[in-house]
C-alpha cells in the first residue's frame, strides 16, 4: 500500500482513495476545520478552538505514522465538540489506517448523524464496511453517496468494485464505465486509467 498522503484543508474533507481490487486500501486526506460556525456562543467557540488544536496536533501525528498517539488526539477532540464532524471523519480514517475498520465504521456513521450530506463520509464508510466483507452495507453507502451527487466518478468506482466483491459481474462492469465516463469528462485521467485497469482485470476473469 503507498503511504498515505495528508491535507490540512478546511475545504476538502476526509476521503479514502479505492486501490487495488478485493484490497481496499486507505489513502485517507485528513481535515481541520479552519472556523467555526457563526451562530456559536462565545464559550462554544473556545470549545471549538481547543478541539481544533487537538485535531490539527492528531493529523500532525498522523504524518509521522504515529497512529496510536492521532487517535488519541481525535478522540481528545471529540471529547471537547463532540459535534467536531472532521475529528470524527479523521479517527475514522486513523482508525481504519490501523485496519480497525469496525470502530472506523462507527466513527464515520458519527459524522454522518452531524453532516448527512458528506459523499466522502458515506464512500469512507463503505470502504470500512466492504473491508469487513460486508458488502451489502458497502453498496448502501455507496448508493447513497451517489444519490447525493451523482456526477462524483469516486462513488461509481467503489460502488463497481463492491458488486464486483459480490460477484454481480454485470453490475460491476456498469458502474465501471460510469466511473470512467465521468473521469474522462471531467479531466481526470489517473482516474479514467485506473478504472480501465481495474475492468480488464475483471473481464479477464
Amino acid at each position: 500500500m503507498n503511504k498515505p498522503q495528508f491535507f490540512k484543508t478546511g475545504l476538502q474533507l476526509t476521503t479514502i482513495g479505492l486501490a487495488s481490487i478485493l484490497a481496499v486500501a486507505i489513502q485517507p486526506s485528513f481535515a481541520v476545520e479552519t472556523s467555526p460556525a457563526t451562530n456559536t456562543t462565545q464559550p462554544a467557540t473556545k470549545k471549538l478552538q481547543e478541539a481544533q488544536a487537538f485535531n490539527d496536533r492528531g493529523v500532525d501525528l498522523a504524518e509521522e505514522g504515529k497512529y496510536k498517539q492521532a487517535i488519541a488526539a481525535f478522540h481528545q477532540a471529540i471529547k471537547i465538540y463532540p459535534s467536531f464532524e472532521n475529528a470524527h471523519n479523521n479517527l475514522g480514517l486513523a482508525l481504519g489506517s490501523q485496519n480497525k475498520f469496525a470502530e472506523a465504521a462507527a466513527a464515520f456513521k458519527k459524522a454522518l448523524a452531524i453532516n448527512p450530506q458528506n459523499i466522502e463520509t458515506y464512500n469512507n464508510l463503505g470502504i470500512a464496511l466492504g473491508s469487513q466483507g460486508n458488502f451489502k452495507e458497502a453498496v448502501s453507502a455507496f448508493n447513497t453517496a451517489i444519490q447525493i451527487n451523482p456526477q462524483e466518478p469516486t462513488s461509481h468506482q467503489n460502488l463497481g468494485v463492491a458488486f464486483w466483491s459480490q460477484g454481480r459481474m454485470q453490475d460491476a462492469i456498469a458502474s465501471l464505465q460510469t466511473a470512467k465516463h465521468l473521469y474522462t469528462n471531467q479531466n481526470r485521467t489517473e482516474g479514467a486509467q485506473q478504472v480501465e485497469q481495474i475492468l480488464q482485470q475483471l473481464r479477464s476473469r
